[in-house]
Order: structure tokens, then sequence, then C-alpha cells
């Protein structure tokens, strides 16, 4: 994927679809699956399922299904059910039934039907339907807030390993057995120190992007540290041990047969 600087609409429109467009000054339409980055002086008007990320003191206008991310002292319009990630001081008006998410001392102003994800108490919301996000702070709470599969005392997590179910550091998960980390720190840091695991076998795949196989690893609650809200990965759990015999899934989380 090349960063393309783009002067005109029709350079624009020309853009190959697996490139970044650079847009700096003028004004502009990204349409379809067009990607750009919107900067300076930039006025984009995004439409259909155009992906735009604004930064400086652009100025974006989505409509349809569009998806913005916003910098800096960005100025988006969002209207239909365009999406709108906000940072640092960007500002958003939205409408209709837009979507923001308000993370740093974003300002947004939105009608009564936006839905605002606040993460973040210095971001400053005007109306809208606001949802609170609080970063989970027990395993429990973190198996409600993504998902995870929780029975009793017993947390359902995932791993994405290579072709001989070893990991990208090099420990093996084997299915059928159990494990136990033998550098266990007692949960004192984020990364490194124990085993991590992800809530679903695909999201697994971040933490390692040549793995061709899936894992379903049951851990205890007691084996696993506890979330903190100024981790760097909060999607990923790290436990000591599994506490029950791993078994191979496939991307979704069905299990899979194991031939006789």
């Amino acid at each position: 994927m090349a960063r393309i600087e783009i002067a005109t609409q029709a350079e624009l429109d020309l853009l190959n679809g697996g490139d970044v467009g650079v847009l700096r000054v003028g004004s502009f339409v990204a349409r379809g699956s067009a990607h750009v980055e919107a900067w300076g002086s930039a006025h984009v008007v995004a439409r259909e399922s155009a992906h735009v990320e604004a930064r400086g003191s652009a100025h974006v206008e989505a409509w349809g299904s569009a998806h913005v991310e916003a910098w800096e002292s960005a100025h988006v319009e969002a209207r239909g059910s365009a999406h709108v990630e906000a940072w640092e001081s960007a500002h958003v008006e939205a409408w209709e039934s837009a979507h923001v998410e308000a993370w740093g001392s974003a300002h947004v102003v939105a009608s009564t039907l936006v839905a605002i994800h606040r993460h973040s108490s210095a971001a400053v919301v005007i109306g809208g339907t606001v949802i609170e996000v609080r970063r989970p702070v027990t395993a429990v709470e973190w198996a409600a807030f993504y998902g995870a599969k929780l029975d009793g005392a017993t947390l359902l997590v995932y791993k994405a390993v290579r072709a001989d179910y070893r990991s990208a550091h090099g420990f093996l998960y084997q299915p059928g057995t159990t494990v136990e980390a033998p550098d266990w720190d007692a949960g004192c840091a984020e990364c490194g120190g124990g085993l991590h695991f992800s809530p679903h076998p695909a999201m697994a795949l971040e933490f390692d992007p040549q793995a061709t196989r899936f894992v379903a690893c049951p851990v205890a609650l007691e084996d696993i540290r506890a979330p903190q809200k100024d981790d760097e990965y909060p999607h990923k759990i790290k436990a000591r041990r599994t506490c029950g015999p791993i078994y191979e899934v496939d991307r979704t989380g069905k299990p899979v047969a194991v031939p006789s």
C-alpha cells in the first residue's frame, strides 16, 4: 500500500483501491472504498464507504456509511450512518443515525439519535445518546466487555498458533494438554511473564499474523492477571496456566474435529 500525494479530484478518482491518497489543499469528494488522509486545509466530502483520516485543521463531511478518524483539530460533520472516531481536540458535529467514538479531549455536538461512546472523561459531548465506556478492571468485567465465554469460575480464551501449535514465541499449545507459564510474574507486568490470550480466535491474529491455527484454552479466574486501565493492549489478557485441556477451533470458535 502506497501513500500518494493528491492535488486534484481527477487524481483522487483514479486512485488505486489499495493505495492511500494524501490530500493537503483543496476540496475533494471521496467515494466508494476510497482511503484518504486529509491534512492542513483540505476539505473532504466522504460518501458511501469511504475511509478518511483527518488531521491538522482538515474539514470532513461524512455521509452514508463513511468512516472517519479525526485527529488534532480536525472538524468533522457526520450524517447518515457515518462512523467517526474523534481523538485529541477534534471537533465533530453529528446528525441522524451517525455513530461517534469520543477520545481524549474531543468535542462532539450531536442530535438526539446519534450514539456516542465516550471513552474519556475529558471529552466534551453536547446532545446525542451517550454511552460512558468504562475499561474493565477485573477478569469478569473483561469477559463481559469483549463477549468472552465465562462458565462459573472458568473463562474460555483463545490463542493463534502456527502449524505445529506453537506461538510466535515458540511456546507449545498442544491440543489435549494443559499448559503453565514457566516465567509467571504473578501478574505484575502487562506483557511477558505469563500466557497471553484473546477473547475471540480472530482477534488473536493481531498478535501473530502468521498463525494458521487457533486453540481454545480454559483458564481459571484465579489464575488471570486483573486488567489495568492503562494497559496498552486491553483486548488481551494474561494468565498463569490453563485449567483444562486445550482444543483446536476454527477462526469462529467452532471446535475442529480431530482425525481418528
